[in-house]
Formats: C-alpha cells, structure tokens, sequence
C-alpha cells in the first residue's frame, strides 16, 4: 500500500512536469517537414514574428539544426500574430519548420518574453534545458542534451492544440520607449540625414523626407511629402524592438500619417540577382564599437550589413533610385561587402564577379511613395 502511494505521488509529479511543459497553442499553420518522427526527446520552441528581421534569419539556421538532427528533436516556430498575417507571409517566404499561433501571447507571457529571437530547448519532461537567442545554439549541444534525456513524447502530446471560440488579435500598442521622437526647429538645411548607432537606441536626425528615405531604402526624391508635413526630427528606435524592425509604419503611425505607394518612370540602376553569391558576415572584422561603413572616394566597404543597407548607401554616393530585382532572397540577412562605386561599369564588373549580382541602368517603373495626413474622408 506505502509502495502505491509513493508511486502515484511520483506519477502526479511527472503528469504536472509534462504539463507545465506544455506548449499551449491555438492554430498550427504547418507541421515540419524535416522533423523525422513523431515522438521526440527535446523540443526547442522558436519565439519569432513576421516583422522581425533577425527572427528570419534565425529561422535558416535553426531549419540546419532540424535537418542535422531530423530525429528525436523538434523545432517548433511560435507567433502571437493573426494567422491571416502569418499565412500571407508565409506566401513569400518558405519556411520549412513547424509553425504555430500563440493564442493571445500565452506562452509568451508565461516564459517572459521580451525581445526576439528568443528560443527555449525542453525536453519529454517539461524541463527547460537552454534558453537565450536561438542562433547560440549549437549542433554539439544538442548532441549533448540527446545523450541525457531518452524519453520521448509524441509532438500532440508536448504540443496541446487549444480550440477557442473566439480568436482576435490586438494590434499591441508601441511602447514609451521604443520609439521617441523629437521636434527640430532647425532653420538649416535638414535634407541630409545624420545617423548614429548608440548602445541601446538608433538615432536618425533631419527633415520627415529624408528619414522616411533612410527607413524605406529609397532615394529622396521618390518620397513626396506636403512642405507643412516635412518638418525636422530627432528620432530614437530602441534596439531589437518591434519600432526598430517596423521602422516606417511605426514612425507615420506615431505622427498620424499614411503612406500610399504608387509609381515613377525614369531612369534607375537595377540589381538583378539571379545567381547570388554573397560573402558571409565574417571576412572583414573590424571589431566592437565601431562603424558598419568605410566609405572612400571609389570603393564602400562593409562588415555586416544587409543588401537593403548596401542599397542605401549607394542611392546617396550615386544620387540615383536603386531597384533590386530578386526571387525568394531576403534582403535583411548580413553579409559583408567591397564594393566600388566611382566608374560605373568596375561597378558592373565587380558586384557580377564577387556577388552575382548583374547591375544595368534602365527606364522603368518604381516605387514612389505619398505621404499625407491621416484622416476620414
């Protein structure tokens, strides 16, 4: 009788590990289709959103991590976004790992997420094994956690499908410190953007026109603004926030603006990229603290930085609109560059021979974009 009562108690202890372990979600978008089994000994959950630039690129390491391990480990990416914005992304961007709905940011709230990427590695039983940012977590590690942790448990079972009745999303507002913005009663010239990095915050400094190109990777002259509407600002995005990764509709949503894309023709140069072949983010390393850009009078350099930085920098050197012309390649991962810019067909030569990239000028349709008051109408 004393060894039953012991053995029950063990089992209510085991059943309440299990369930605090739980993932709790309320809609799975897709199952992984490189997880080889269905039970499995560890399950590593992906904290991400649609808007996240880094969560994407995570999402490409950790799909090597599922397929270097396809048994007996589980990724699964959790969102606490609609699935009506997951699903539309989705359409552009190929995910290969599991991805579910974080029904009103439950498992968010309980594990105290509060910056992306954010991952946590459990095992059958509940126990939280690792956590920190998803790409600090190597294959030997979990090599190591398989060696230690046998039991396994069926991907319904460590996942709970949740049925609700009703689902609605929130729109969560921007937080105090995320974004902060500052008017300039400058009488200067304000067209040209002044930007600093600092330890915890970007700032940006100048007129709405020439922020809104900076955020939007666009030459000046393809944003046109009211001249009551482009005042200057001092602007502050918090690092690693979602102001920070949803820079433009963040900043025209805090000064009661709205964007309406439409279209120019003219000439433009355009980068073609059907064969790329980036460097990665570790041939030049000049080291902390110092900037991304070395710019000279014929060649920019860059220790990781993203084509649609690369972008930028190069509208202003050349004062022209720059189109990038490209299939399923995300534009926000780091690479490093070398690029000469003085003598347009070196230009040519080299971004083909070093990146893949075919760089012409053309005349063709592009982005312009409209910025006016937000209002009834």
């Amino acid at each position: 009788m004393k060894f039953n009562k012991i053995t029950l108690s063990f089992l209510f202890l085991l059943c309440a590990k299990i369930s605090f372990g739980q993932i709790n979600i309320s809609e799975q978008i897709q199952p992984s289709s490189l997880a080889k089994q269905d039970a499995n000994a560890l399950y590593f959950v992906d904290f991400w959103a649609t808007w996240c630039g880094p969560c994407i690129h995570v999402s490409k390491y950790l799909e090597s991590l599922q397929e270097q391990y396809p048994n007996n480990f589980y990724v699964v990416s959790l969102t606490k976004e609609s699935p009506d914005i997951v699903d539309r992304f989705m359409k552009k961007h190929k995910m290969n790992l599991a991805v579910a709905i974080d029904y009103e940011g439950e498992t968010f709230k309980k594990n105290n997420v509060r910056s992306l990427p954010y991952g946590i590695l459990y095992n059958a039983y509940g126990d939280e094994l690792w956590k920190g940012h998803p790409a600090d977590l190597k294959g030997y590690q979990i090599g190591g956690f398989l060696n230690k942790n046998k039991k396994t448990i069926p991907v319904s079972e460590m996942i709970k499908l949740h049925e609700y009745e009703k689902f609605v999303v929130v729109e969560e507002e921007i937080q105090e410190d995320e974004l902060i913005i500052t008017n300039l009663n400058f009488v200067e010239d304000n067209s040209e953007l002044r930007t600093s990095e600092h330890k915890s915050y970007l700032e940006l400094k100048g007129d709405l026109k020439a922020i809104l190109a900076y955020t939007l990777n666009s030459h000046r002259n393809q944003i046109e603004i009211p001249d009551e509407l482009n005042k200057s600002y001092e602007i502050r995005f918090k690092l690693d926030s979602r102001a920070y990764f949803e820079q433009t509709k963040m900043l025209l949503k805090k000064l009661k603006l709205k964007k309406t894309d439409t279209e120019l023709e003219g000439e433009v140069i355009v980068f073609d990229i059907k064969d790329p072949r980036f460097w990665g983010d570790n041939e030049i390393d000049w080291g902390p603290d110092t900037p991304k850009f070395l710019i000279g009078d014929s060649e920019i350099k860059a220790d990781g930085v993203s084509l649609e930085e690369v972008k930028y920098k190069l509208i202003n050197l050349l004062d022209t609109p720059i189109v990038l012309r490209h299939d399923n390649i995300d534009v926000k991962l780091v690479h490093d560059w070398d690029i000469h810019y003085k003598y347009f067909d070196l230009m040519v030569s080299g971004m083909w021979d070093s990146y893949g990239i075919d760089v012409a000028k053309k005349s063709i349709k592009y982005p312009k974009y409209v910025i006016t008051k937000r209002g009834f109408f």
